[in-house]
């Protein structure tokens, strides 16, 4: 026969004997590898189809080895830590009522109403995220008279910022250029700080992404007209944080430290920083430099779980 004609003989027969081949080769391989099974088969015909000899060889030898000889004893890149204090929880009732004990008598189906509401209003004057998650987890409650407290108190706290944020832009369209330039920076400042505390307490998570952009649209038309507000210009390096803008943050962060934002302000969104970037020797050396901050509320554990 002629070469062609070899050839097209040998294709079939060998496809068909890499294929079964392939087959249990698959079936070597050790359970502990969590690969898919078709993508392996893939693979094995592959070689075995392309290097006819050496490749079945070969991968037969490995599969071999690793099934009967390897052995991975330690998994020297994971290791264990005890649970940092601040982060674990009780299944009991919390003795006070701030946001854990409120939270832990809402969670409660067999306390009394009466208890339950209380803590409900509890957890609605606090402020920040924790206290809007909270809300929210309690909207789905099953006992209807505190599901509908939960979305009043929500809704509530939504329009009290929505009402700021409207008078604040219907005196801006009045503005007119005999107005005093600095009633035009309150505006721009108010609007910021108002425009952030619906995003940081995760009020309208859908229109979360457009509050930030007028957040630092109005922070920056702020800050141009006055530099020296340090809080202003702490609140440019949080929306840049949340932005995931490290360098932007750390520069507007560390310059509302030198115009005089108070150091206690500053270190945990410096140590933040340090975390999401990785750095972690420079996030201890901020918490060693000021250690009054492990007797702060909130801060403090995560500085004590850091230093030591």
């Amino acid at each position: 026969m002629s070469g062609t004609s070899q050839m097209i003989q040998f294709l079939p027969v060998h496809a068909i004997i890499s294929a079964l081949f392939s087959l249990m080769l698959t079936s070597m391989i050790p359970d502990r590898f969590e690969v898919r099974q078709r993508y392996a088969v893939i693979i094995i015909f592959a070689f075995i189809l392309f290097i006819p000899v050496f490749g079945a060889l070969g991968i037969f030898l490995i599969l071999i080895y690793f099934r009967y000889f390897q052995y991975f004893k330690e998994r020297t890149e994971f290791y264990t830590v005890s649970t940092p204090p601040f982060m674990a929880e009780s299944g009991g009732l919390a003795q006070g009522m701030g946001e854990g004990g409120a939270w832990s008598r809402l969670r409660a189906p067999e306390l009394p109403r009466g208890m339950r509401l209380k803590a409900l209003l509890a957890v609605n004057a606090g402020g920040g995220s924790n206290s809007s998650r909270l809300l929210q987890m309690a909207t789905s409650d099953s006992d209807d008279e505190i599901r509908l407290l939960a979305f009043k108190l929500y809704d509530q706290r939504e329009k009290v910022i929505g009402a700021s944020i409207s008078e604040a832009l219907h005196k801006l369209r009045e503005f007119d250029d005999q107005n005093d330039e600095g009633e035009k920076r309150h505006l721009f400042r108010s609007l910021a700080f108002s425009y952030w505390e619906m995003v940081f307490n995760e009020l309208n998570n859908d229109l979360s992404q457009f509050f930030i952009e007028q957040s630092l649209h109005y922070a920056t038309q702020a800050y141009n007209a006055e530099v020296d507000d340090h809080s202003l210009l702490i609140l440019i390096g949080k929306i840049h944080l949340r932005k995931g803008d490290f360098q932007l943050a750390q520069k507007f962060i560390n310059l509302g430290l030198v115009r005089g934002a108070h150091r206690d302000r500053v270190i945990p969104y410096l140590a933040e920083l340090a975390y999401r970037q990785r750095d972690f020797k420079a996030l201890k050396q901020f918490f060693t430099d000021d250690p009054l901050l492990r007797h702060k509320p909130g801060i403090g554990p995560v500085a004590k779980f850091w230093m030591e």
